[in-house]
């Protein structure tokens, strides 16, 4: 039997072929769900990031930047004012809740890392910058090859804080 031959019998047996169709079909269905629930688990993500980097600028923005202690002459003091540790934890605390580890994200205010003292006074600008890698974890499944990305967010507030120098102790 020659190969056309050969090629003509499997054309006219169709014993299996929706059994092929079945399986393939699960496949690609398997592959969209598995996309769309990255992106809404991604999207998910992104909204928790964008919502922790307004947190961290808002802080900053009212505080005249973030320190390791409040500066003399802050209002109310150290009941008022968070320090670089607590807002790492709180940070900490809202990207543990989204998945997001504690080696995948990196926060910076005006270039420096958070943890370091970083102070403006009045009118000055902060820029607050949260980097996140993330992974397609279900898709990756599927698709041969590590996919994944990192987005950044970034916010630009004025600082609302005035530094006093003088002997102003504050309340």
């Amino acid at each position: 039997m020659t190969r056309l031959n050969r090629l003509k019998n499997l054309k006219k047996n169709k014993k299996g072929t929706m059994a092929i169709e079945i399986v393939i079909g699960m496949f690609m269905f398997l592959v969209a769900l598995s996309f769309m629930t990255d992106i809404a688990i991604i999207g998910w993500k992104f909204s928790v990031i964008s919502q922790t980097n307004s947190f961290v600028a808002r802080t900053a923005m009212l505080q005249g930047g973030i320190t390791s202690s409040a500066p003399y002459g802050f209002p109310g003091a150290d009941r008022a004012y968070l320090t670089s540790s607590e807002v790492a934890t709180k940070v900490a605390d809202n990207f543990k809740k989204a998945g997001i580890k504690a080696g995948d994200y990196q926060v910076t205010i005006n270039g420096a890392n958070l943890g370091s003292d970083v102070t403006v006074d009045y009118g000055g600008d902060i820029v607050t910058q949260i980097k996140v890698n993330y992974k397609w974890s279900l898709l990756s499944n599927f698709i041969p090859g590590l996919l994944s990305n990192s987005t950044t967010s970034t916010r630009t507030v004025n600082s609302e804080f005035k530094y006093r120098y003088s002997d102003f102790s504050g309340e």
